[in-house]
């Protein structure tokens, strides 16, 4: 299974803001791509200095899945992130395999 990881670290004064159009929009059109099979949105935990910070998981078991999102469909995906939020929301990206 591919793990492709995305972690997030949001201005606090954003922070609903940006989880409703997390759940409303971002999700949503990541799921629409049919590229993954399941996701998982977290919340970590941090010091209170520390802007909230979030992981979202998504899921594959085909590596050529992975690749093809990471090629074709990704780039407008991330825009819109860039483009909503701007330097409000920092990311990286990483990518994993289940070992167990």
């Amino acid at each position: 299974m591919q793990v492709y990881n995305i972690s997030f670290q949001i201005a606090p004064t954003l922070q609903l803001q940006w989880l409703e159009w997390m759940k409303s929009k971002f999700i949503p059109t990541i799921q629409a791509t049919a590229c993954f099979s399941d996701h998982q949105f977290y919340e970590i935990d941090v010091t209170e200095d520390q802007a909230p910070t979030y992981t979202l998981q998504l899921y594959t078991q085909n590596p050529e899945t992975l690749t093809q999102y990471q090629e074709q469909l990704s780039p407008s995906i991330m825009d819109d992130l860039h483009n909503t939020w701007g330097d409000q929301c920092f990311h990286f990206i990483t990518t994993m395999r289940i070992v167990n």
